[in-house]
C-alpha cells in the first residue's frame, strides 16, 4: 500500500534539509547518496518552476 502524500513530502523535505545541512557544515562531508542528490535536484527544479510561474503571473497581472 502506498504511503500518504503528506508523509512522502515530509520525508523528502527532511532529506533536502539534510542535504543542505551537509553542504553548510565545515567538516568533511560523506559521499552523496543517490536519494539525497535526487531530492536536492527535485527541490531546486520545483523552486525554479515556482519562480517562473510567479514571474508569469505578475507579468500577466500587470498588463
Amino acid at each position: 500500500m502506498t504511503r500518504p502524500w503528506k508523509e512522502r513530502l515530509r520525508e523528502a523535505g527532511a532529506r533536502m534539509l539534510s542535504a543542505v545541512g551537509n553542504l553548510a557544515t565545515p567538516v568533511e562531508r560523506p559521499a552523496w547518496s543517490e536519494s539525497t542528490l535526487s531530492t536536492l535536484v527535485a527541490g531546486v527544479t520545483l523552486a525554479a518552476g515556482l519562480i517562473f510561474l510567479l514571474i508569469m503571473l505578475v507579468t500577466w497581472l500587470s498588463r
